[in-house]
């Protein structure tokens, strides 16, 4: 199982829109109003730094997945005790994943299909591709959905110029100020902290060393696209709706019509965006699968895809009233995980790379 440095860039640039630029701007124009498009500014450049120390950790140990390099690092149990923490967020995450889309699905295509149906039908999808070629198939399916995704993106950009109104916009910077923007910034920037599952993913990347570039651009781009967006949904919609918006780039899509000709183009932004979402759980399986059986000691992870699969599918089917739509980013993802794993351990584990390889160095001079 190889990809090519680019195949990831797809991957990681499908993933990192397919739920950014729907999710994170109303909650960055909640707390730093007109200024959200500098808070999402400021977190594509955190998301950068965090990037490039994901890279640098990952390709200091670049035969071997988080699971094997931190048992390296950090001892047997504790190196095991962090891999399966980590692997315990990406099945959570991936159930809240797959409960955001299928409510998403419900609410706008087919409001009176129950959600486990289209959870399952998703499910089903993310087994497959995952049997029939793994991380190779998912790495040339992000090579179709993510220029889609793209082209789609700016088609809907250009057609919403005329109903910007500049002034919504103004005035810039004097009615939030640097921690408003600041604290805003970190909605996003723990999304495009999803980059950390490359930790996993090196191992299958053909010639490592030339991912940086790769990587680091997969940031840029939907840094980019979501300061776009988020300049456009408040100079359409305000800061007053625009906040109130759950998916606020999918209402303003909604808002394009020229002369009753071109309109409903929410459609196929959203059949684009099911691929881009698909791309994304069917790279969590993968991990999850390949993860668990790494910790467990099987040999064939396939094994394993069924299982992870179950375990994803069942909880994200649990009630409204126990996890709500966006409760899991807010409550959990941002407070507890962007710090602790996205941020904190892997700056933990380059360092103790860092220091280990400087004592191997200093034991082959003696």
């Amino acid at each position: 199982m190889k990809i090519t440095p680019w195949q990831l860039f797809w991957m990681f640039t499908t993933l990192e829109i397919s739920m950014s630029i729907w999710l994170t701007v109303s909650p960055t124009i909640e707390i730093a109003r007109q200024d959200a498009w500098i808070s999402l500014l400021v977190a594509g450049i955190i998301g950068l730094v965090i990037t490039l120390i994901l890279v640098r950790v990952s390709q200091r140990h670049s035969a071997y997945t988080l699971v094997e390099f931190a048992q390296k690092l950090c001892g047997k149990w504790v190196g095991k005790l962090i891999a399966a923490l980590y692997i315990l967020v990406w099945f959570s995450v991936s159930a809240d994943i797959l409960r955001i889309f299928s409510l998403f699905i419900k609410q706008f295509l087919f409001h009176d299909t129950p959600i486990w149906v289209i959870a399952a039908l998703m499910v089903a999808a993310m087994v497959y591709i995952n049997y029939a070629g793994s991380i190779e198939a998912i790495a040339r399916f992000s090579e179709l959905a993510g220029p889609l995704l793209l082209v789609g993106i700016l088609i809907t950009f250009g057609l919403n110029v005329t109903n910007l109104q500049p002034d919504l916009i103004l005035p810039v910077f004097a009615d939030s100020g640097v921690i408003p923007i600041l604290k805003g910034s970190f909605v996003n920037a723990s999304f495009l902290g999803e980059s950390m599952m490359i930790m996993m993913l090196t191992p299958f990347i053909a010639n490592s060393k030339k991912m940086l570039k790769p990587a680091l651009l997969a940031i840029c781009i939907p840094s980019l696209i979501g300061v776009i967006t988020a300049i456009f949904v408040i100079m359409t919609f305000g800061t007053n709706i625009g906040s109130t918006l759950i998916y606020p780039y999918f209402s303003m899509v909604r808002f394009i019509n020229y002369l009753e000709f071109i309109q409903n183009m929410d459609v196929w932004i959203m059949f684009i965006w099911i691929f881009s979402v698909f791309v994304k759980l069917a790279s969590y399986l993968f991990i999850n699968s390949y993860g668990t059986a790494q910790l467990l000691g099987v040999k064939n992870w396939k094994v394993l895809i069924g299982f992870a699969a179950v375990i994803i599918y069942t909880i994200s089917l649990f009630p409204a009233n126990i996890i709500g739509l966006l409760d899991f980013a807010k409550m959990v993802w941002i407070i507890y995980i962007f710090p602790i794993f996205i941020v904190g351990i892997p700056i933990i584990l380059l360092l103790l790379s860092l220091l280990r390889g400087r004592s191997l160095a200093m034991n082959r001079n003696k």
